[in-house]
């Protein structure tokens, strides 16, 4: 996640399971702080190119050394979720 500064700090600082915040409350305060923020461009870039890219692990994205996520069974249903927390927020489902 290292070539994706935006969605990797969005990952860790708000989808992060250690702060306890619900899926709808953390969905929320993201999709607020990216309206807000000025960086929505980036951001939708971002997750343009992680999402085009299949090269990208979702899995490893969402479970970490620096933070947990999601627990995916397999890449798919880690992609499925990053998708519903990260892109459908953004995009629209």
């Amino acid at each position: 996640m290292h070539k994706y500064p935006h969605i990797s700090s969005a990952l860790k600082t708000i989808f992060n399971c250690e702060d306890g915040l619900s899926v709808d409350v953390a969905t929320a305060l993201y999709r607020r702080n990216a309206e807000n923020s000025g960086y929505i461009s980036e951001l939708k870039a971002e997750l343009e190119a992680a999402f085009s890219d299949y090269s990208t692990s979702w899995k490893g994205a969402l479970l970490n050394d620096a933070y947990e996520v999601f627990d995916a069974e397999s890449e798919e249903e880690a992609r499925d979720y990053a998708k519903q927390i990260l892109w459908d927020p953004i995009f629209g489902p």
